[in-house]
């Protein structure tokens, strides 16, 4: 996915390169909220209050939701690391 917008066509997606995302170790997952059959993107005004509730839901399950990072805010996407840091599962430990 790195390569996407870089060396092959398309927008870029990610700023992770291989091995440098939590998606990598399986720990990360992203989700698209869907009104009347159609994704909504749209982080802003009623459709940002949906966002927000969808994020406070997986907060309530223990998931980190990307939506509260100050760089890169990324609403659709949520984590669960126990703690432990990309290095940590660059380094081979798992939970």
């Amino acid at each position: 996915m790195y390569a996407q917008g870089r060396t092959i066509k398309g927008k870029i997606v990610t700023n992770a390169k291989g091995g440098q995302s939590f998606h990598n170790y399986k720990v990360a997952f992203d989700i698209v909220i869907m009104r009347n059959g159609k994704p909504v993107w749209n982080t802003t005004g009623e459709d940002g209050k949906l966002w927000k509730k969808v994020g406070e839901i997986g907060e309530s399950c223990g998931l980190e939701w990307a939506g509260r990072w100050q760089k890169f805010k990324e609403y659709a996407h949520f984590q669960y690391t126990k703690g432990l840091t990309l290095a940590d599962f660059q380094a081979g430990k798992t939970i």
